[in-house]
């Protein structure tokens, strides 16, 4: 079984920039959602091009630096109130990781696990910290691969580390772009954890196996 992590383990399903902007706007941070999409496209491009975050940060520490970043953008000077949003999606994906661990530990006792991710080169130490280390046989990351999904590629080392043929691997997560339609491109078989769409885009596409929350999983294929 090979996972996304971002959007999918630690938010169930919710795109990040949701989690983040529906922060904000409880803050009462002064945003409007195309403003807040824009600098938040515009940060992402940033941490994805530059070694903003270090192999060593935690994930508290990577949304300090992405909140900071993206009220810099928005050019809002407050920047207690971004730690404030930081702190507040820092706890909401620990609440979450917890309910998914608990999961993911029986899958693991089953089925080998592999992560693959668009991350910003310190996986592994979110990992450590939300004490999910060891559950994943193997952990991909596309700062270290030197490519990102939606590219297949990502993904079909994943399969090559299994040691398996393309239809013998599941693929988990909650974005069609960047895991199913690379799932679907190899021919692996795929489960869609469909949150709140981000953009729109998704809304009409039909998927045989979809899900809306991770611990559906458990039902699937325990």
């Amino acid at each position: 079984m090979i996972f996304d992590y971002g959007g999918t383990i630690d938010t169930n399903g919710l795109h990040w920039g949701i989690v983040i902007l529906e922060a904000c706007l409880r803050s009462g941070a002064p945003v409007t959602r195309a403003a807040f999409r824009e600098a938040y496209v515009q940060v992402e491009r940033t941490l994805g091009s530059r070694p903003v975050i270090r192999p060593e940060h935690t994930f508290r520490e990577t949304l300090h630096i992405k909140l900071q970043m993206q009220f810099d953008a928005l050019r809002i000077s407050n920047p207690s109130l971004a730690v404030e949003i930081a702190d507040s999606c820092y706890a909401f994906a620990g609440r979450t990781i917890s309910r998914a661990s608990a999961v993911l530990s029986a899958l693991s006792e089953r089925y080998p696990l592999v992560l693959v991710s668009n991350f910003y080169g310190n996986l592994q130490t979110v990992l450590d910290e939300f004490h999910l280390d060891g559950y994943f046989s193997r952990v991909i990351e596309s700062a270290g691969a030197g490519v990102r999904k939606p590219d297949p590629a990502l993904y079909a080392s994943a399969i090559k580390a299994l040691g398996l043929h393309p239809g013998e691997a599941v693929i988990i997560g909650d974005s069609y772009k960047n895991d199913i339609r690379p799932a679907e491109k190899l021919g692996c078989p795929s489960i869609w954890l469909r949150g709140k769409s981000w953009d729109g885009q998704d809304d009409a596409i039909e998927h045989p196996c979809v899900i809306k929350d991770f611990a559906a999983l458990s039902n699937l294929l325990l």
